[in-house]
């Protein structure tokens, strides 16, 4: 995507990557965009390899979090004078068409009348093997949405920020990502945040991207549970439970997620090994949501 009108930066977030799917990535995603930006939360940082000509890396020495290492990324973008940024994490392999893919759905969506936040592909669950919901809400009703391929595309609430394409002038109005949440929820709270500016987020169905979310999936009566480690699980219930304090998130949408959760919780602590550390993790994460505890997680 080489036209000036439509100047696009993608911005890689790593933390100690695997370096030959980082290469991959950087492969597949360099000759779609006009400039590519890493910015590497490792410490120290282990990016001992060639980069292509305009790859441009960043290193924190220091892991900030993924919602700062984006805003880095999004201010150099700007600085470069780019139109729009695709936020990738550092594990997803997008389609060799998805730029394409997406700037012809919100071409499409902006014809009718749709104002567009941001723009993701029709993600593809690695572990789970089957592709990522969405969800929407809507007068106090929460659909959860599967990609709908006869459509061009679809409309909810926030998108997977990984293969998430949003314009420049949009982050502008509604703002860069929320450094106090650290991980966890990011995109969700950008995404609700975009709402309430009367804007919409949208997934491409015919964009495609093969991402993995979180750790083994723990299976229980056939249904195959997402899960991740002790300190992400305090993440997720921390800011999940900061997140039920905005007025601008839907109350539908943190009724459905405090008993998804909740149940959840329960569940990991008695099946998701080490159990108690699991469990020391979420109900610390639960009480800093409720006091208002941000920032990163220090031991």
């Amino acid at each position: 995507m080489k036209d000036k009108f439509q100047s696009i930066a993608a911005i890689i977030i790593t933390f100690n990557p695997d370096l030959a799917a980082l290469n991959t990535l950087i492969g597949i995603i360099k000759n779609q965009v006009n400039s590519t930006i890493i910015i590497d939360n490792s410490c120290p940082s282990k990016l001992d390899m060639d980069f292509p000509e305009n790859v441009e890396v960043i290193t924190l020495n220091e892991n900030r979090g993924i919602a700062t290492a984006q805003n880095i990324g999004i201010k150099k973008a700007v600085e470069k004078e780019m139109h729009n940024v695709i936020l990738f994490d550092q594990d997803t392999i997008p389609s060799t068409t998805l730029v394409f893919d997406l700037l012809q759905a919100r071409e499409k969506a902006e014809k009718n009348n749709i104002k567009v936040a941001a723009i993701g592909p029709a993600h593809y669950d690695a572990d789970k093997k089957s592709h990522c919901v969405s969800v929407k809400t809507e007068r106090n009703k929460l659909f959860i949405l599967t990609p709908d391929f006869d459509k061009e595309y679809t409309v909810c609430d926030f998108v997977i920020s990984s293969g998430c394409l949003i314009k420049s002038d949009v982050l502008k109005r509604v703002g860069l990502m929320e450094d106090e949440l650290f991980i966890d929820c990011v995109d969700i709270e950008w995404g609700f945040r975009a709402k309430s500016f009367g804007m919409n987020c949208l997934i491409a169905n015919a964009a495609h991207a093969y991402h993995k979310i979180g750790d083994k999936p723990l299976v229980v009566l056939k249904r195959a549970l997402t899960t991740h480690s002790p300190v992400r699980h305090y993440y997720f219930y921390r800011n999940f439970y900061l997140l039920m304090k905005r007025k601008y998130v839907p109350s539908v949408w943190k009724r459905h997620v405090f008993i998804k959760s909740s149940l959840q919780a329960f569940i990991f602590s008695l099946l998701l090994y080490p159990r108690v550390e699991h469990l020391k993790m979420i109900i610390k994460g639960i009480y800093h949501g409720i006091v208002g505890r941000t920032g990163k997680h220090e031991k």
